[in-house]
């Protein structure tokens, strides 16, 4: 059934919602990279143990991406999006009352899992109420918006910090998600009025819905795509980027948090309009790898070129993310390769691959400084690492860089943008 003008309006007013907590999340997300030296002091820890406690947030963030998916597939937005937003509300104040590691990390952790629930919901929430034309500029358009939500989490937020202090600024936080909880409540519908058809059944067993998922090579071949492509942003913009260009260019908090900031804004800017020409040229391949390509070498670019000016490092960082914004498109790609009735599994599957680099980076980052930290260096209780640290540590990022690109020229199949379900059983 054709959606009416006041549905498709209608459906905007909703999407709009659903994108409000996707900046909430990702503003949570990256806080620590602006509050380093604050939580290492507070917390009396190094930078492995920091890097440590901010992934937890990615443990349990990526150990529920294809639960939530197959939640979405049985449940509706409105239900999952609200508990959502209660979780990252209570982890953020289990986080901002403790003065300890372990018990921070369990805030983060409920945090990861309310969060979980915030990108697939936005794309599940554009699956239902628009036409499936229309995806991949909604993809776009959520991109945009969750880094739009770094973009607030960065700069903003340092401010924030050195004005309150970190604990006032996440007790801010958590009133703004009891904030959208009460939104959610009130205003949140799961689809338009007349009966929500999209060939989707639940006839099949969630597991089925995973199998399904899984058993296609594509599926991963996106998936790798979607952590190389992800990864960068992860490791630099959202924690160990504003002290390597505070070390590495002598730039003061602020204006290292503005340059990791145009990373975010570059891949925010340019992803709707990314999804937009992926629709139009009908091509999904050509955008994922030039996207790798350009990244490569933007960030080789910054992390061996020693004599670079502030605007060299903005315009290098903000097309790196430009090119990280090409890994949107394999959330278009699993929507063409799988079934209506499985798109909150594929969507989930895809996104644990996303955001599984906090996981893995952050920590594998903080261990590598420790390496070459000499034990003693000290400023305020806070370990001081040396340059070279922070690019043994960063020179993963171009190797991500090349294995997205290597995937995308020789794995990943165009699919014309066309759906090819049909063709599960061959």
């Amino acid at each position: 059934m054709k959606m009416t003008k006041k549905e498709f309006s209608l459906g905007i007013f909703i999407f709009f919602l659903a994108t409000l907590f996707l900046i909430y999340e990702m503003a949570i997300q990256v806080s620590p990279s602006v509050m380093t030296k604050e939580l290492m002091k507070d917390f009396s820890i190094d930078a492995a143990a920091l890097g440590w406690m901010a992934s937890v947030y990615y443990y349990s963030y990526t150990a529920m991406q294809i639960p939530a998916g197959l939640l979405f597939d049985r449940f509706g937005p409105r239900t999952l999006l609200t508990t959502a937003a209660l979780f990252c509300a209570f982890g953020i104040l289990f986080f901002s009352l403790t003065k300890s590691i372990y018990p921070a990390a369990v805030g983060r952790f409920l945090m990861g899992i309310g969060s979980s629930f915030a990108f697939i919901g936005v794309l599940v929430v554009a699956s239902r109420w628009f036409d499936k034309k229309l995806f991949p500029t909604f993809v776009g358009i959520t991109q945009f918006t969750a880094s739009f939500g770094a973009i607030v989490g960065e700069t903003p937020l340092a401010k924030a910090v050195q004005l309150y202090g970190w604990r006032d600024l996440m007790w801010g936080l958590m009133i703004a998600g009891f904030v959208l909880v009460l939104l959610y409540i009130i205003f949140l519908r799961d689809h338009p009025r007349h009966e929500f058809a999209d060939g989707s059944s639940h006839e099949h067993s969630i597991l089925s819905h995973l199998k399904r998922v899984m058993q296609k090579g594509q599926s991963w071949f996106c998936a790798i795509y979607a952590f190389t492509g992800w990864g960068p942003i992860i490791m630099f913009a959202a924690l160990w980027g504003v002290p390597y260009l505070a070390t590495r260019f002598g730039l003061s908090a602020f204006h290292a948090s503005f340059g990791t900031m145009m990373m975010w804004l570059g891949c925010g800017l340019s992803s709707p309009f990314v999804g937009f020409l992926s629709s139009k040229i009908k091509r999904r391949k050509p955008i994922l790898v030039i996207g790798s390509l350009v990244g490569l070498l933007c960030f080789s670019s910054l992390l061996f070129f020693s004599n670079l000016s502030f605007i060299g490092i903005c315009v290098l960082l903000f097309f790196s993310g430009v090119g990280t914004s090409a890994h949107i498109i394999t959330f278009a790609l699993v929507r063409d390769n799988n079934h209506p009735e499985i798109v909150g599994t594929s969507i989930g599957f895809n996104n644990m691959a996303v955001v599984i680099g906090g996981a893995i980076l952050q920590p594998i980052g903080g261990f590598i400084l420790n390496r070459y930290w000499d034990g003693v260096s000290l400023v305020h209780g806070v370990p001081i690492y040396p340059l070279h640290g922070y690019q043994m540590s960063l020179s993963l990022i171009p190797l991500l860089y090349l294995i997205g690109f290597l995937v995308s020229l020789f794995f990943i199949k165009e699919t014309y943008c066309k759906n090819t379900f049909s063709e599960e059983k061959k």
